[in-house]
Parts: structure tokens; C-alpha cells; sequence
């Protein structure tokens, strides 16, 4: 019933010609469709008009939304209100203690933004604490990798070759078998 469209609903709506394309296959503008002129009084009265209509319709769907859980209410018994009541409120409070676990993290962590909480995702305050530090630990890891790059050949601990500071003699192998 809410997907039904306020035309089909009324039957005395007429055609207005708004979906009626043009002879590209576009619809045409509204101001295009009656052959008048485009008034930006006439369309900025049309907006506050709309404006308008969208706060009454949300203060009704306010006051209806009020109403639908009366009827909701006078149907359950006393027992499942209570129920309901306490689920919701159970609800509240995993938000608030998912919000304030966060924080803490957080403050803990000040290198986390709040783009990070959609990595870290949801579930109870010491997962949300752990995931935020492993988070922190890798993004202080990476942070500390791109600001003191290591040079590959120190990384790869070479071993033999000749050492530049200290002087060779020419003929290895005497050396070689008079240490011996």
C-alpha cells in the first residue's frame, strides 16, 4: 500500500503531460510542456510550496507513526510491551556502549580517525577495543616504514666481499696458504 503512487489512487487525476518525452525520447522540462516561458518567480514559488507540503507531511507522518504504536500497544498484552520496551532499550544501550568503547579507543589511539570505525565494524567494547589496537599497531608501523626507509643491501645482510676501508695485497692466494 505505501508503494502505490498518489495517482493511481486518485481517480480523478488527469494526465498532466509530465512523463510525456519529447521527440528525442527525453521528458520535457515542465515549463517546455505548456509552451509558457520559464518564470523563476513562478519556480521559486513552486519550491516553497514544496517545502511546504514536506514539513506537513513529515509532522504527519510523525503524528501517524504515534498512532500506529498506539493501536500497536492496545494490541499487546502488558507482558509484551514490557518486552518490547526492554529489547529497545537493550538496543540503546549496545549503541552507546559500541559509541563509548570507540571513544576510549580513540583517546587511547590518537592516530585512528573516524573513517577507521567502519574497518574496525561493530560487536562488543573489548573487540572494538583489540581491533582498534592492532589497527593502531599497523598504522604506527606503516608510519614508521615510510619515514625511515632501510636501504635493501643493509636489509639482505651481504656476507664476504672485500671491505673498501682495509688494504689487500694483490696476491690472494700466498696469503691464503701462509695463514694457514
Amino acid at each position: 500500500m505505501a508503494d502505490e503512487n498518489i495517482e493511481d489512487q486518485n481517480p480523478d487525476a488527469v494526465d498532466t503531460g509530465e512523463n510525456t518525452p519529447d521527440t528525442d525520447g527525453a521528458p520535457k522540462p515542465p515549463w517546455e510542456r505548456d509552451g509558457e516561458e520559464f518564470s523563476p518567480e513562478k519556480a521559486w514559488s513552486l519550491i516553497q510550496h514544496l517545502r511546504e507540503d514536506n514539513t506537513r507531511l513529515k509532522a504527519s507522518n510523525e503524528s501517524n507513526s504515534a498512532k500506529l504504536r498506539e493501536i500497536e500497544d492496545a494490541k499487546l498484552s502488558e507482558q509484551e510491551k514490557l518486552q518490547r520496551d526492554l529489547e529497545e532499550a537493550k538496543a540503546r544501550l549496545a549503541e552507546a556502549d559500541m559509541a563509548k568503547a570507540w571513544a576510549e579507543a580513540r583517546a587511547a589511539h590518537p592516530q585512528l580517525s573516524e573513517d577507521d570505525l567502519e574497518l574496525i565494524g561493530g560487536g562488543s567494547p573489548d573487540e572494538i577495543k583489540a581491533k582498534a589496537a592492532k589497527l593502531a599497531a599497523r598504522i604506527a608501523a606503516q608510519a614508521t616504514a615510510s619515514e625511515n626507509p632501510t636501504n635493501p643491501a643493509l636489509r639482505a645482510k651481504p656476507t664476504g666481499g672485500i671491505d673498501p676501508t682495509v688494504e689487500h695485497s694483490k696476491d690472494w692466494l700466498r696469503d691464503r696458504l701462509t695463514n694457514q
